[in-house]
């Protein structure tokens, strides 16, 4: 009997564990578990008061000393400390590291990785180790909310043990998330060939000294042919496919250009395009931007860039009754002291008057924009989940767009009477057409109602919804940053044209 009694103890226990390492869906109620830590301070203000000192404390040698060694790594996430007791300082050190072992140059890790361990390889491993070390709740899931974003698909089972072996649910949860990003089936089977697989959402970090940041979705067509459509700085996304779309075994080679043939000159050797090739390794690329001509023979230096493979959406699209609203921000409730330029250089054609943001450019004698002034950005920085809404009134062949997290544009365009597009009025620009025309007249005032909650979108113009909840496939051309999976501020597109707006308030929501 006692015997019987301890084989059905033993089933019963391993059935739970069982239950909890294969949850169906690890989101499902991690809000609830994570409950008791809602009044966490998240130290903005700290954060904005202490820029210069976190920009010097988090500069590229001290990070590239930090994922060094095992030891070092080792080191610094020791100092992390349980709930309301960790130095700020070293949350900032660690968040940044996990950040620079993404974009480390790759240019030796392509010839020496398999002698020698990357930083992100130092790193990732040091975080796994910290958090099945844990010790207390908090430092479990910090840890587990770093390799969130620079773990590799290797790692996820190591993950998912972390929940399975915790007590407590928030853990359990969290794990279950991050395991389910590292290595989702959609990311990891389209193709059969594992952590050689290129198909997904990449992340480019572009080799620019400004607007560096790029993105590229690898999908089969419905004829099954392999297609690419690529974000190259600015602009809307265009398809790569055919003979200028090539992928092998862990290998991505995208070639494009700007010209037609018919507009090049006769001699092949003049014409000039850009060949990208990606080295896949697990979520990560090596990658390389090559001019070639029309030979296909190198033309100039190659440079080196990474790209990052972004986790899928899963599951179904959120709740947004279930959102939880925190307190209102009035974005124009103070001086224009609180944007900045996004560029030192530019002009400033920005003004903020009796609530109302206003933005007159410079033109030439023919009342054409002379692309002189600056783009706008708030101070804060601190923006992810959110409810925007603001008024914008847009002047006669006006071009602008409102940054959300400084990544997403929604357009700002003179477009009544238009076909409908991508490109049109509240449109998530290039990625998504709004379902049906609903913007006014130019000189009129319009209302604006955005809503980016769990990577999914919603607008409203003039209260007909036009964006109904889809997902967020990307950034859009001009974005501050590839990462989509940091704070950012909004931006405001200023070079284009005038505009004016009002009532900007901002609801965050978790």
């Amino acid at each position: 009997m006692n015997t019987m009694k301890n084989l059905l103890f033993v089933a019963a226990v391993a059935a739970v564990m069982c239950a909890i390492a294969a949850d169906p869906n690890p989101f499902a109620d991690y809000g609830a578990a994570m409950k008791p830590n809602e009044d966490y301070p998240m130290a903005v203000e700290w954060h904005a008061a202490n820029r210069d000192a976190i920009e010097a404390e988090t500069s590229d040698d001290k990070l590239a000393a930090f994922a060094d060694s095992a030891e070092s790594a080792a080191a610094l996430l020791a100092k992390v400390r349980p709930a309301y007791a960790t130095d700020p300082m070293v949350a900032a050190q660690v968040a940044a590291v996990s950040q620079y072992v993404m974009r480390a140059d790759p240019s030796w890790w392509q010839f020496w990785s398999w002698f020698s361990d990357t930083p992100r390889e130092v790193w990732t491993a040091a975080l796994l180790d910290a958090a099945a070390k844990g010790g207390d709740q908090y430092r479990t899931m910090f840890f587990l909310d770093q390799l969130r974003w620079c773990g590799f698909s290797e790692q996820a089972a190591a993950v998912r043990k972390i929940g399975k072996d915790s007590k407590d649910k928030a853990v359990r949860q969290m794990s279950g998330i991050v395991a389910t990003e590292l290595c989702p089936a959609s990311a990891c089977k389209p193709c059969g060939k594992g952590r050689c697989c290129p198909y997904g959402s990449w992340a480019l970090t572009l080799p620019f000294d400004t607007m560096n940041a790029g993105h590229l979705i690898l999908s089969k067509g419905k004829d099954g042919k392999p297609q690419a459509k690529l974000l190259w700085r600015w602009g809307s996304p265009f398809t790569v496919a055919g003979d200028d779309l090539k992928i092998g075994r862990g290998c991505v080679t995208l070639t494009f250009g700007n010209h037609k043939p018919k507009d090049l000159p006769q001699d092949k050797s003049a014409w000039r395009r850009d060949r990208v090739v990606l080295k896949i390794r697990g979520d990560w690329a090596a990658c390389t931007l090559q001019k070639v001509d029309g030979n296909g023979k190198p033309a100039g230096d190659a440079e080196t860039f990474s790209a990052r493979r972004n986790p899928p959406i899963v599951g179904p699209a959120p709740d947004l009754k279930a959102a939880v609203r925190g307190k209102p921000i009035d974005i124009l409730a103070g001086t224009i002291a609180d944007f900045e330029l996004m560029e030192a250089t530019k002009v400033n054609g920005w003004t903020l008057k009796d609530g109302v943001l206003s933005n007159r450019i410079q033109r030439d004698a023919n009342g054409k924009s002379l692309h002189k002034n600056g783009n706008l950005r708030t101070k804060r920085a601190d923006f992810y989940d959110f409810n925007l809404k603001y008024d914008v009134r847009v002047l006669p062949n006006c071009n602008s767009g409102v940054y959300l997290r400084g990544i997403y544009e929604i357009q700002v365009l003179d477009s009544y009477g238009k076909p409908v597009d991508c490109h049109n009025m509240a449109a998530y620009y290039g990625r998504v057409t709004p379902r049906v025309a609903a913007e006014k007249k130019a000189g009129e005032w319009q209302t604006v109602d955005v809503t980016l909650y769990k990577r999914h979108l919603t607008v409203v113009l003039n209260g007909v919804t036009i964006i109904d909840n889809v997902p967020v496939v990307g950034i859009t051309g001009g974005a501050m940053t590839a990462n989509e999976f940091v704070s950012g501020p909004l931006y405001i597109q200023g070079d284009h044209s005038d505009a004016d707006f009002r009532n900007m308030i901002l609801t965050p929501l978790k």
